[in-house]
């Protein structure tokens, strides 16, 4: 389990160091490399939750995934013109 959880936190990390440089670098945003990376996050912590948590608890875990890895939530988030722009700018800094 502790293997999973070092592959989980090197997989977290990755994903954070992308979403700052897609802010960061202009039209370097590629929604697809989010979702991606987001659902591989996703499944290395079913891996580690497996053992721990209920079915119900992986529900919840795939709910809080599925908005966040929704392509059309990460361009809307993208947006430079979008209601989130703030918010992703606060998430970067």
């Amino acid at each position: 389990e502790i293997a999973l959880m070092e592959k989980f936190k090197r997989k977290v990390h990755q994903l954070a160091m992308t979403v700052v440089s897609f802010h960061q670098v202009e039209y370097t945003f590629d929604r697809n490399v989010l979702s991606k990376l987001l659902n591989e996050c996703r499944e290395f912590l079913h891996q580690v939750i497996q053992r721990h948590l209920t079915a119900k608890s992986h529900g919840r875990v795939n709910n809080v995934f599925d908005h966040f890895s929704n392509c059309e939530f990460l361009a809307a988030l993208y947006n430079p013109f979008g209601p989130y722009k703030q918010h992703l700018q606060r998430l970067c800094d």
